[in-house]
């Protein structure tokens, strides 16, 4: 797959032709048999439900997603019984055309593009969406002035899309790193931590890494580590009759009245009762 940086590069070094730049209304129970696509192609939609089939590969329809196109693509649909789906569609074509080495190349791009054949859900819908109707609406217009900018929009458009995979890719990586530090709080709960020490095990920013980790699971690092040091507490509890003082140390509470005041928070019970409910036959 292609990353952000490659395709940014790649781009760089293009020259695009746009072929045509429309919309469409594709009607809810239709159905487009299979045909091969020639041609370079993107779409947006807008809304609706359906399923795009690019190469066997199904892709569902949704708002805001943007579905790319390469040549030599076998391609049907077919739209829900309940509701059309809108679309922008834009085909294009596109050379390599670059200076190197004091030496201007010019050349095909083949089939470069290849591995992003399918669905791009955009991160920003809205710029994305008014980026392809920035390019629908200048295409329209033929004299000079509005085809250059609408070759300057597209390339505002393949931005957004480049942006939308750097984001997707940041984000990827950066859930594997919260990942890895929420795999260390399982295993040291009962030791100090902090959400900045943990920010700066995964590489990221207080403020972003607190975000992701309350996406990813439900709740703040502090509050998660908070419930799960209860949690160990209340098997201690019931596997064992060890004195709450010494639970208490074991879960990473030095003061054993702080971790009662957090345990009765969290389990709406005191901890001595809950103890005493747990030893009972």
């Amino acid at each position: 797959m292609l990353n952000a940086t490659q395709l940014a590069s790649h781009l760089h070094h293009s020259v695009f032709s746009i072929a045509f730049a429309g919309k469409a209304i594709l009607r809810a129970g239709t159905y487009k048999a299979p045909y091969v696509h020639n041609i370079h192609s993107i779409h947006y939609i807008v809304r609706g439900a359906g399923v795009y089939v690019m190469n066997h590969v199904q892709y569902a329809l949704e708002a805001g997603s943007v579905m790319i196109f390469v040549p030599e693509t076998i391609f049907e649909w077919s739209i829900s019984d309940t509701e059309d789906v809108e679309i922008y569609h834009i085909r294009f074509d596109y050379r390599l055309c670059y200076q190197e080495k004091q030496e201007w190349i010019f050349r095909s791009a083949d089939n470069w593009l290849a591995p992003l054949r399918g669905k791009l859900a955009a991160t920003r819908p809205a710029e994305v969406h008014r980026r392809f109707d920035q390019v629908f609406q200048l295409w329209k217009a033929y004299d000079p002035m509005s085809q250059y900018r609408c070759n300057l929009a597209f390339r505002e458009l393949w931005l957004a899309l480049i942006d939308t995979m750097y984001e997707q890719q940041y984000s990827s990586d950066a859930d594997a790193a919260i990942q890895f530090t929420c795999r260390y709080i399982g295993d040291h709960y009962p030791s100090p931590l902090t959400v900045e020490q943990l920010a700066r095990m995964a590489g990221l920013s207080t403020g972003y890494y607190s975000r992701q980790f309350k996406r990813l699971y439900g709740f703040s690092p502090k509050d998660y580590l908070i419930r799960l040091r209860v949690a160990k507490a209340k098997e201690l509890m019931e596997l064992s009759g060890a004195a709450l003082s010494d639970i208490s140390r074991l879960v990473g509470y030095e003061d054993e009245f702080y971790f009662s005041r957090i345990f009765k928070r969290i389990t709406g019970i005191k901890p001595s009762s809950y103890a005493r409910q747990a030893q009972k036959p």
